[in-house]
């Protein structure tokens, strides 16, 4: 019996005026998705707690049951997702080029697209132009493609930092200072405000040299410091098998922090057409198209995306015995200032062992009808739960207490000559 977690990227919105006051999910025509809903168990997930945003990596690492403290940093992941080889102790950062003008009160950020495409030529130059060392630490630049880097530091390093990205144009670029509130004593602060320093005199320079290059963006702005973090794989966490069937790198990289398989897809339609030969415990199956319409600004494009996706549910083939959990990781709001918002966002289960409700459509208010009210820390258990493979709390079977039924064959028996 296998679990297949149907993520759609920023699912939730709020209702728009263009829409006649409803979201982007009301307003669409989705006859599969609606079907579903009204033959399985719905409700509403929030994925950390209410009225607070979420990026989609610290969103999904939450969904999977792991926790703030297990979060090394969107940084780390992106160099992950990139396949570089990161090193323990070193820092990772995001670093992506924009050009600015040079006022008296700093570096007022024009925009993020350079005035001509860069060249292998120009990168090349670029990278063998910047210093490697500076202040006792070292700075390596990798380029991932693009107006997008990232940045490697070692040395006595601290990722307890802020963003030089101030993430909007028409602002100035930011200083980079220690967290405070991430520096858990007078050391740790000590060393995030050395990286701080060394890093503002690196973006500094690389400003200068991207200059004197006459590139086609004059900065370098940087962002989601990140380190190595010990945690347990998937598999130890919730005995299932895991993969994630994504497009872009930061899924290679989630996943490869979790110790699940990835398989990169070229669209949904490929991963829905996968489905049936997979032969995994759980599989993530993951878009982004809701949230890149989202990003849009325009509740019409949503609406769109929603309807495309609900039209591919129709091919979906499932395995006998197969449970399917569609939901979301965040809500991104079509309309408003914000990127990410804090709403709660539907899920539906649809398969075996599920309680079926009276919720007929697939949406942020029917589903409030619905059965189910999530936290994000509670969708692991509950998908045990629906494949009969939770274990009764307070059982040791074992060396390790586990929420799952562990199998019976690796467990150590007692023999008669013990």
């Amino acid at each position: 019996m296998r679990a297949i977690l149907l993520l759609l990227d920023g699912l939730g919105d709020k209702p728009s005026p263009e829409l006649g006051n409803l979201t982007p999910l009301q307003a669409a025509r989705k006859p599969h998705l609606n079907r579903l809903a009204a033959g399985g168990c719905t409700g509403i997930l929030v994925p950390y707690r209410q009225g607070v945003p979420l990026g989609t990596e610290v969103a999904h690492l939450l969904l999977w049951g792991y926790s703030l403290e297990d979060f090394p940093g969107r940084g780390y992941i992106e160099a992950l997702g990139e396949g570089l080889p990161v090193e323990e102790g070193a820092v990772y950062l995001r670093a992506s080029l924009a050009v600015v003008r040079k006022e008296e009160r700093g570096f007022y950020i024009l925009g993020r697209r350079p005035s001509r495409k860069l060249t292998p030529q120009l990168v090349e130059e670029f990278l063998s132009s910047l210093p490697q060392t500076l202040q006792g630490y070292s700075f390596r630049l990798h380029y991932t493609g693009g107006i997008d880097f990232i940045l490697e530091i070692k040395g006595e390093v601290s990722d307890k930092i802020s963003e030089s990205d101030p993430f909007a144009d028409g602002v100035y670029v930011l200083k980079v200072k220690p967290v405070e509130d991430l520096c858990s004593d007078q050391e740790e602060e000590e060393k995030a405000l050395a990286t701080s320093r060394a890093l503002n005199e690196y973006l500094l320079k690389a400003h200068g040299i991207l200059e004197n290059l006459g590139f086609p963006a004059n900065f370098l702005l940087s962002k989601w410091a990140g380190r190595a973090r010990s945690i347990p794989s998937f598999k130890e966490k919730w005995g299932l098998r895991g993969v994630v069937l994504a497009q872009t790198p930061l899924f290679r990289g989630l996943a490869r922090y979790v110790g699940m398989d990835f398989i990169r897809i070229s669209s949904l339609a490929e991963g829905i057409r996968l489905l049936p030969q997979l032969e995994y415990d759980f599989i993530h199956l993951h878009t982004k198209a809701t949230d890149d319409a989202a990003h849009t600004k325009n509740p019409e494009n949503k609406v769109k995306a929603i309807e495309e996706i609900d039209s591919l549910l129709g091919e979906m083939v499932l395995n006998q015995g197969d449970l399917l959990i569609i939901t979301g990781d965040h809500s991104t709001p079509s309309v408003g200032t914000l990127i990410h918002s804090g709403d709660t966002v539907p899920i539906l289960f649809f398969g075996p062992n599920v309680r079926v409700d009276e919720v007929k459509e697939f949406d942020e208010i029917s589903c409030s009808q619905g059965h189910l009210r999530l936290e994000g820390k509670d969708l692991l258990p509950v998908i045990l739960n629906h494949l009969d493979r939770a274990l009764l709390y307070g059982l040791r079977l074992g060396e390790r207490i586990t929420p799952y039924i562990p199998c019976y064959g690796e467990l150590e028996p007692l023999l008669p000559e013990d």
